[in-house]
């Protein structure tokens, strides 16, 4: 595929969105539009009793309250690993001693470029409360494993990284 044109539909603070008119492998023109997103971490953290770290947010886009992982934004000049561990004690007060990529997604790449990584976390210790953002606002819960499993089953947990972290932890502890 060949870019012929870009069009700069809209820069923001996280997105940003091009209109490109492309040709095709074989020949034909057409037009994709592209959002750029930054880079992402999700945190599956695991404590000693078989609890996984899970928060509840307001998510303007879809109108609704979802239950997660701990994630984020990666900053400039950080990385996914560093990021995941801010994130996680920022979100909930943990640290943990243990940590392993699990995996890192495509959230949607048909017109979405954003990257999530997501790490398991575990030999948690928590150190403070919550140090949210000025612009975040959230509730953190521990939630035995096997419920959180359930609600991945039920449809109760909609959200992609969450239930790929969860699934990913679930296999990997299985």
């Amino acid at each position: 595929m060949k870019t012929l044109a870009r069009q700069e539909i809209f820069q923001g603070r996280i997105i940003k969105v091009v209109k490109d008119d492309v040709e095709l492998a074989n020949g034909s023109k057409t037009t994709r539009e592209v959002v750029f997103h930054n880079e992402a971490v999700a945190v599956a953290a695991v404590n000693e009793n078989n609890e996984i770290l899970m928060v509840t947010q307001h998510r303007y886009p879809i109108g609704r309250d979802m239950l997660e992982l701990p994630a984020g934004l990666v900053d400039e000049g950080e990385t996914p690993l560093d990021a995941a561990k801010r994130e996680l004690l920022e979100e909930t007060g943990y640290q943990a001693a243990h940590w392993e990529q699990l995996t890192d997604i495509y959230t949607s790449p048909g017109c979405h470029n954003e990257k999530i990584y997501i790490f398991s976390a575990t030999g948690l210790s928590r150190i403070s409360g919550q140090r949210l953002d000025e612009d975040e606002i959230l509730t953190f819960s521990c939630i035995p494993f096997e419920e959180v499993l359930e609600k991945v089953r039920n449809g109760r947990i909609m959200d992609a990284k969450t239930i790929i972290g969860i699934l990913l932890c679930h296999i990997e502890n299985s």
